[in-house]
């Protein structure tokens, strides 16, 4: 009567006799010495291991941090930014780095520039991660290239929101070379 749950589930299940077992008769013998070890008290630890996580077989190496447990937040049900993106500003931002990096100085050639490109874009996008705009990712393409009586057509295509997402685009010419830069900005929510 005064059983635990888990003495009870103990008794209920035993484990089938295999087949050999079966046929020489040493599984009945072994049922009924498991099922009276079963009805012995376990130590408190072993009754809550289910509710615990066996760190058995894992070893962190010498100096090495545990891992952090993932934050788990409620949902908001808040569907605006707290803090919205602010287009001029972006503008701002775009046109100081691109004159800046993009002037009557620079050079272009076609091994240097890539890096260049790389360059500008990740200090635009790091100075647009600065403002903390709230639920808002960036993506920033900067195209430099060389006058050389040519033509460019570029085309993007976007599945968004046109009331929450948007893009910024800002274009230097030069006589020698021409670099454009287009920041998209996507709320998520």
């Amino acid at each position: 009567m005064g059983d635990s749950p888990e003495e009870r589930r103990s008794k209920d299940t035993v484990p089938e006799p295999s087949a050999k077992e079966a046929e020489t008769g040493k599984g009945k013998k072994e049922k009924k010495e498991k099922s009276a070890e079963g009805s012995k008290p376990r130590p408190a630890s072993s009754q809550r291991g289910s509710l615990t996580k066996s760190h058995i077989g894992v070893s962190l190496p010498m100096g090495a941090p545990a891992a952090k447990p993932t934050m788990r937040f409620m949902p908001t049900y808040r569907l605006e930014s707290k803090n919205p993106l602010n287009k001029e500003r972006v503008e701002n931002i775009i046109k100081a780095v691109m004159n800046r990096h993009y002037n009557d100085e620079y050079m272009f050639h076609p091994k240097h520039s890539l890096h260049m490109a790389a360059q500008v874009s990740e200090e635009i996008k790091n100075r647009i991660k600065l403002d903390n705009y709230d639920r808002y990712r960036y993506i920033v393409l900067v195209t430099v290239g060389e006058f050389l009586m040519q033509g460019l057509y570029s085309m993007v295509n976007f599945l968004w929101d046109a009331e929450k997402d948007g893009f910024v685009t800002y274009s230097v010419e030069r006589p020698s070379y021409f670099a454009v830069c287009t920041t998209f900005y996507l709320y998520y929510d």
